[in-house]
C-alpha cells in the first residue's frame, strides 16, 4: 500500500483488491503528529566559532500556538576556561539587561552551591565549561501581560574539573511579549561544532 500526498488530502492508494481510503485532510494528519509527538521542530542554529552571544531572534510567536518552548543543546563549549553560561530574553525588539530572577543548584568538582539572586541575566552556570555543555532549557509564558518563566537541566565537564551541573528556574518581571533568547557567556568566545534545537510543546 502506497501513500500519494496532493494539496487537498492524504489519499492511501489500494493494493490488490482492497478498496482505496480517501478524505484524510491535511488538518486530520496535522492533528494526528500533535496527538502522538510531544514536540514540534521549529529551528536547528549552529554554533559558529569567535563569538561570545548565540542570537536566536524571533523564534517565539504568540500565534504559533505553543504555550511553552523546550531548547535543547549539545556540544557548547568554550574557547577557554572560566566562561560561564548565561541566558537573556528578546522582548520589545531586543534582548532585555533587567528584572531577572533565579534560583538553583549547581556544582563543579568537590564544590556545590545553592543560590538564588537577581541579576541582569540568568547566570546558568559560575563555572568552567571548556569541555561542553550538553542538557535543555524550558521557557515558558511568553506571551504579553504575564511574566516569562523558565528551567533548566544541564551539565558538562571543564578543562580543570572532572564536571559541573546545574539545575534551576528563573523569571522576568517584564510583561511584554517575549519571541526570542541569547546565550552568551561572561567571557571568551564560544568554539564552532556546538548547536540548539529549538521545539513547541504541543499543546493537546
Amino acid at each position: 500500500m502506497g501513500l500519494t500526498l496532493n494539496t487537498n488530502s492524504l489519499a492511501v492508494a489500494s493494493s490488490g483488491s482492497s478498496s482505496a481510503a480517501s478524505g484524510v485532510s491535511t488538518s486530520d494528519v496535522t492533528t494526528l503528529i500533535k496527538n502522538n509527538t510531544p514536540y514540534q521542530f521549529i529551528s536547528k542554529v549552529y554554533i559558529p566559532a569567535s563569538v561570545s552571544t548565540i542570537d536566536c531572534s524571533s523564534v517565539f510567536s504568540a500565534s504559533d500556538g505553543f504555550s511553552t518552548y523546550h531548547i535543547v543543546f549539545d556540544r557548547i563549549t568554550t574557547a577557554a576556561n572560566e566562561s560561564y553560561f548565561q541566558i537573556r530574553l528578546e522582548i520589545g525588539g531586543s534582548f532585555i539587561t533587567s528584572e531577572y530572577g533565579y534560583s538553583g543548584a549547581r556544582g563543579y568538582g568537590n564544590n556545590n552551591f545553592y543560590y538564588e539572586t537577581s541579576d541582569s541575566r540568568w547566570r546558568v552556570t559560575n563555572s568552567d565549561f571548556s569541555q561542553g555543555l550538553t542538557g535543555y532549557i524550558n521557557i515558558s509564558k511568553t506571551e504579553s501581560g504575564v511574566k516569562t518563566i523558565s528551567s533548566w537541566n544541564i551539565g558538562g565537564g571543564g578543562g580543570t574539573r572532572n564536571g559541573t551541573f546545574s539545575v534551576g528556574a528563573g523569571s522576568n518581571s517584564n510583561t511584554g511579549e517575549c519571541t526570542g533568547f541569547q546565550f552568551k557567556t561572561a567571557s571568551n568566545d564560544f568554539t564552532a561544532g556546538g548547536n540548539i534545537r529549538i521545539y513547541g510543546v504541543n499543546n493537546v
